[in-house]
């Protein structure tokens, strides 16, 4: 599994539940459909998560890339670094895009915006290369809030995120070629 998110998400309770939109990717992991060593998160920022939520996110072999990870290294070596580790022993690839990965002032839409972020024009990117790329199996854009949104921006977004990914597998599973630089869109 991919997470693109500015929230690991992998809180073990929430607001005293076990149910909430911090923990989703901890039930996952807890409940044996994802296993740790094999689920990636990009773009993490901000104060969270705890030491303790760090420390089982360690025990779990996830590996994390903060966004100063990302500006310094460049996301393509990221994804590169990625693939090798979300293909190895798994059939296919889930990716999950929280739109608050994006800096609210590209995606203001969301109820936990966190400065720093990605550009819309990184994540899409990214979302296309690696449905381009991987045998990814299933997709979801999360935290797409209209009353927070202004002009419709990160609806937009979250719209665009969708066509991205689903062109991309459609033109991965077609069998032809592709440039990195190829808007799928645009053909």
């Amino acid at each position: 599994m991919v997470h693109f998110d500015a929230h690991a998400d992998t809180g073990d309770l929430q607001f005293g539940a076990l149910v909430g939109h911090g923990t989703p990717m901890r039930r996952l992991i807890d409940s044996g459909y994802v296993r740790g060593d094999r689920f990636l998160q990009l773009g993490l920022r901000g104060y969270w998560p705890d030491d303790a939520t760090l420390n089982w996110m360690r025990d779990q072999g996830m590996r994390s890339y903060e966004m100063t990870e990302i500006h310094h290294r460049g996301l393509k070596a990221v994804l590169d670094e990625s693939f090798a580790t979300l293909t190895n022993e798994c059939d296919g690839v889930f990716l999950s895009v929280d739109i608050d990965v994006v800096d609210p002032g590209m995606a203001p839409g969301t109820g936990t915006p966190e400065p720093g972020g990605m550009t819309s024009r990184e994540l899409l990117e990214a979302v296309r290369r690696i449905c381009l790329e991987l045998p990814v199996v299933g997709i979801d854009v999360v935290e797409v809030s209209p009353p927070f949104d202004s002009a419709d921006i990160t609806a937009i977004l979250a719209n665009r995120v969708v066509l991205e990914a689903v062109s991309a597998i459609a033109k991965r599973r077609s069998g032809d070629s592709y440039s990195p630089t190829q808007n799928l869109l645009d053909r």
